[in-house]
């Protein structure tokens, strides 16, 4: 008896999990991008809509090499995603590489969101004149909280 009791009391306090909860959000950005004026710090201010409503905004702050053909492009800066049920903001590490033509390329995306959390994901865009985001099908996982 006192050893299904103990059992009861258990299964009911949850073992003493302290297991805390994430909030995953998916964004799918896709289409152009429109560059905006640029900001004090940003090398290169892009905005691009978000499936479903929103945008996202991303300031270059640094990079390493110049998109070209076969060219792997490292850059970091910050993001902002304005969506109906949240803003996002994150500082981000891109590693894009460029194919033979020099335009059509893939990003892969890493960084921390402000306030707890990790972005991850990318995907292909076409870059052309360079600065220029003329398509993309970019997919990010956003996980928030600690």
């Amino acid at each position: 008896m006192k050893i299904a009791l103990a059992v009861a009391v258990l299964l009911l306090c949850g073992c003493g999990s302290h297991a805390t909860q994430r909030e995953v959000l998916h964004v799918h950005v896709h289409g152009p991008a429109r560059n905006l004026p640029v900001t004090e710090g940003c090398f290169l201010l892009l905005r691009s809509n978000v499936v479903g409503g929103g945008w996202m905004t991303y300031c270059l702050e640094r990079f390493i090499n110049d998109p070209g053909p076969n060219v792997t492009v490292l850059d970091s800066g910050r993001v902002t995603f304005a969506l109906p049920t949240h803003t996002v903001r994150a500082r981000v590490h891109i590693t894009t590489k460029f194919g033979p033509d020099g335009e059509h390329a893939i990003q892969k995306l890493r960084g921390a969101v402000a306030g707890g959390g990790t972005i991850a994901g990318g995907g292909p865009y076409v870059e052309a004149p360079p600065g220029r985001v003329g398509a993309s099908d970019l997919r990010y996982t956003i996980r928030l909280g600690t």
